[in-house]
C-alpha cells in the first residue's frame, strides 16, 4: 500500500492545532522569511506558522463596474470594516456580517477607471457635469460597456469627452482615489490582529471579447508603492509586469495573481504572450518572478481542473461555468489551457525546455465580489456579487435577466451567472499577522485555497519521514527540519527513495465534516507526454481506499433537501496521512498538491429558491461538495 498510513478523528471530536500546540523554543524552519525588528518585538510570532484566512480580489465602490452596477457606497473603508467583523449594508439595503472576521484583506479595485470614477463622482472635478458622468451616475451600463470596450481598441482610447484626446485628465485623477487606497489600508492595519494590503486590479479584456478577462490583482507587500496604477489602458500583462519590476523597487515589494483562468479563453496557459505573440526568455523569467500564485476558485468558478480536458477525476465536477470548448471556438467555454492543473502540467514542460517554469504557482481562493464585502462566501445568507444587478434571488437563479452579463457583452441566452457561487478564501501558513508575515507566505507559496469555508489543508514532502509521522505530535517541526511545505521545491531523490508526503487538513466547525483527503499528482514523461493521476490517501469514518482504484468508498452522507440539515454522523473533523508516491520515477519533472473534500451541503441556489418561493431550476445542482486545496510541491531531477 502506498499509503503509509492515516487516521480519522471523529467530526464532534475537539482538536488540538498541532502547528500551534508546538512549543515555542523549536527552530525556525531553514526557508523563514525574516521579519522586521518590530514584527518580532512587539507582536507574537510562531516559527512553525499559523493558518490566516484572507481576501485578496474585492471590489468597491471605486470600481467603475461596482459603482455602475449600484454600489456607490460601499468604498475601501467600509470593506475593511466588513473583514474585521462589523455589521454593513449592502448596495440592495440588505445587513450583512461575515460569519467570523478574516485575518487579512486587499483592496483591488480596477485601475482602467479609477480616474474616471473620480472625476465622476467628485462635484470639484472638471467634467463631473459632463453627459457621460450623469449617466455614470444614473446606473447606465453601456458607459461601463464604453470605458472596456475602450481598451480593446488599437491603441487603447479613454473617454474622451472626460479625459480628453491624450486621456491625461483621467490619468491625472487616479491620484486621489490611489491616495484613500493607501489610508483605508493604513488606517485599518493592526499588526497582530488584521494586516490589509494596498492593491490593485489590472483587467485587460480577451481580444476575442464575450466576457473574457486576462485580468491580475497586484499585491503590495509594504505602504512604499509606485505613485499611480498600471491599467490594461497602458499596455499587456507583460508591460505590466515590466512596469512593476521598474517602479516597484527598493523597499517596494510586489506579486501579482492572474485570477479565475476559466475566462481567459485559455490564454492564460498556452504557452504565448497575452497577446498572442511569441513569449521571451526575459518575458518567461519575469512571470515566474511576478505570478507567484494563481486563484482555483471564485464567484465565476472553479478553475482547478474539468473532467473530460486532460483529466478522468470526477470531482473536478465543482462549480463549473462553462462547457469543453468545440471544434475552434475559444469563447464562452473551456479549452486545456484554461484550468490550474492543467498549467501545472504545462509548466513541467516548459520547465524541461526552457530552464524555468512561469506556471510555478501556487494556489488561493477569493471572490471578485463586487458589494465591498470581502470574502461572503456562506452559501446560506448568499445575496449575490454584483449590487444591485443580481440582489435578487431571481436574478441569480436565472430566472430573471441579469444586467451584469450584459456588461460583460453576453447574451441573454449565454448568460453564465446562474452558475456562479459564493466564490472562495486564500489562506496562508505565515509567523505572525502582519505584513511581512502574511505577503512573505505569498510570496513563497505557502498558501492553500478554498472554496469559501475556513478548513485547513496542509502538505509536506521529503525523503526522510517515518511512516508513521502523521500520528506525531511534532509532525510540523519534521516537516520544515526534514523537508519542504506547500509551495517549495524538492530536490533530486537520493538513490532508491521517492518523495513522502505528510498531508494534514481540519475541517470548519461552521461547515460539514471532512470525507476524503486526496493527493493530486501530475507529471511529465520522458517521452513528453503529461500525465495525472488522483490518490485518496485518508478516508473518513475509518475506512480505507482502494488498492487498485485508489478511492475511498462514499461515507454515506447525506442532506435533507427541505431543510438543508445534513448528517452529523458520518464525516471526520480532521483527516491525516503519510503517503509515499509508489509510481515515482527520479527522471521525471512533477508536482504534488494536496485536496480535500467535505460533506455535501445544500448548494446556495437551494436556499434562493426556498426564499423566493419559486421551483428550483433543473439545470442547477442542488447540493456541493465544499473543499480546500493546498499550494504544489514541485519535484525538479
Amino acid at each position: 500500500m502506498e499509503t503509509e498510513g492515516a487516521i480519522g478523528l471523529d467530526a464532534t471530536a475537539e482538536v488540538e492545532d498541532p502547528e500551534t500546540a508546538e512549543s515555542a523554543t523549536t527552530p525556525i524552519p531553514a526557508d523563514a522569511t525574516t521579519t522586521t525588528a518590530e514584527s518580532t518585538s512587539e507582536f507574537p510570532t510562531n516559527p512553525l506558522r499559523d493558518a490566516y484566512f484572507g481576501e485578496l480580489h474585492i471590489h468597491t465602490a471605486y470600481s467603475l463596474d461596482a459603482f455602475i452596477f449600484g454600489n456607490a457606497l460601499n468604498d475601501p473603508f467600509l470593506a475593511y470594516r466588513f473583514a474585521k467583523g462589523e455589521t454593513v449594508k449592502l448596495p440592495t439595503g440588505v445587513e450583512k456580517k461575515i460569519v467570523a472576521p478574516l485575518d487579512f484583506a486587499a483592496v483591488t479595485d480596477h485601475a482602467e477607471a479609477l480616474g474616471e470614477y473620480e472625476i465622476c463622482t467628485n462635484p470639484e472635478m472638471k467634467g463631473y457635469n459632463t453627459e457621460t458622468c450623469k449617466g455614470m451616475r444614473a446606473n447606465e451600463i453601456k458607459y461601463f460597456q464604453e470605458v472596456f470596450a475602450g481598451i480593446a481598441k488599437s491603441p487603447a482610447k479613454r473617454l474622451v469627452e472626460i479625459c480628453g484626446e491624450d486621456g491625461k485628465t483621467c490619468v491625472d485623477a487616479v491620484t486621489g482615489p490611489w491616495g484613500r487606497v493607501q489610508q483605508a489600508a493604513a488606517e485599518n492595519y493592526e499588526p497582530g490582529k488584521f494586516t490589509s494590503f494596498v492593491a490593485f486590479e489590472f483587467s485587460a479584456n480577451a481580444p476575442e471579447g464575450g466576457g473574457g478577462m486576462m485580468h491580475r490583482n497586484v499585491i503590495f507587500r509594504s505602504a512604499k508603492v509606485p505613485d499611480t496604477v498600471f491599467s490594461a489602458f497602458e499596455g499587456t500583462g507583460e508591460e505590466l509586469h515590466k512596469w512593476l519590476e521598474t517602479n516597484c523597487d527598493g523597499e517596494c515589494q510586489v506579486l501579482t495573481i492572474p485570477h479565475n483562468p476559466n475566462f481567459y479563453w485559455g490564454r492564460l496557459y498556452w504557452g504565448k504572450n497575452s497577446d498572442g505573440s511569441e513569449w521571451t526568455q526575459d518575458i518567461v523569467e519575469r512571470r515566474e518572478r511576478m505570478d507567484r500564485l494563481v486563484e482555483v476558485m471564485q464567484v465565476k468558478g472553479n478553475s482547478e481542473c474539468q473532467t473530460g480536458i486532460m483529466t478522468t477525476d470526477e470531482a473536478c465536477n465543482f462549480e463549473m461555468v462553462f462547457q469543453k470548448c468545440t471544434g475552434d471556438n475559444t469563447v464562452g467555454c473551456t479549452n486545456e489551457y484554461g484550468l490550474v492543473r492543467n498549467g501545472l502540467k504545462y509548466g513541467l514542460r516548459h520547465q524541461a525546455d526552457m530552464g524555468v517554469n512561469p506556471f510555478k504557482q501556487g494556489i488561493i481562493g477569493s471572490t471578485d465580489n463586487h458589494n465591498g464585502t470581502p470574502s461572503d462566501t456562506t452559501e446560506s445568507d448568499f445575496e449575490g456579487h454584483y449590487a444591485n444587478n443580481d440582489g435578487a434571488p431571481e436574478v441569480r437563479l436565472g430566472l430573471k435577466p441579469n444586467p451584469t452579463a450584459l456588461a460583460m457583452g453576453l447574451k441573454a441566452e449565454d448568460d453564465p451567472t446562474k452558475l456562479y457561487n459564493p466564490g472562495g478564501i486564500a489562506g496562508v501558513w505565515a509567523e505572525s499577522n502582519t505584513r511581512e508575515g502574511i505577503w512573505d507566505a505569498l510570496h513563497r507559496k505557502e498558501t492553500f485555497g478554498t472554496s469559501g469555508t475556513r478548513t485547513k489543508i496542509r502538505l509536506f514532502a521529503g525523503y526522510d519521514f517515518p511512516a508513521d509521522l502523521y500520528t506525531k505530535d511534532n509532525w510540523v517541526e519534521v516537516g520544515y527540519q526534514s523537508g519542504v511545505p506547500q509551495g517549495g521545491d524538492l530536490g533530486a531523490a537520493p538513490e532508491g527513495k521517492a518523495p513522502t508526503l505528510m498531508v494534514w487538513a481540519q475541517r470548519d466547525p461552521n461547515s460539514a465534516p471532512l470525507a476524503r483527503l486526496q493527493v493530486i499528482k501530475g507529471w511529465r514523461t520522458s517521452d513528453d507526454q503529461l500525465e495525472e493521476m488522483t490518490y485518496d490517501v485518508a478516508c473518513s469514518d475509518g475506512a480505507t481506499p482502494d488498492a487498485k482504484t485508489h478511492q475511498c468508498p462514499d461515507n454515506g452522507a447525506t442532506v435533507n433537501l427541505d431543510d438543508c440539515s445534513i448528517s452529523t454522523d458520518k464525516g471526520d473533523a480532521q483527516l491525516a496521512a503519510t503517503w509515499t508516491d509508489p509510481d515515482f520515477d527520479p527522471a521525471e519533472h512533477a508536482f504534488y498538491y494536496a485536496r480535500v473534500l467535505e460533506n455535501p451541503v445544500c448548494r446556495w441556489s437551494m436556499y434562493d429558491a426556498k426564499k423566493a418561493n419559486v421551483e428550483y431550476p433543473k439545470e442547477l445542482k442542488k447540493t456541493i461538495r465544499e473543499r480546500a486545496w493546498s499550494s504544489p510541491i514541485w519535484y525538479t531531477p
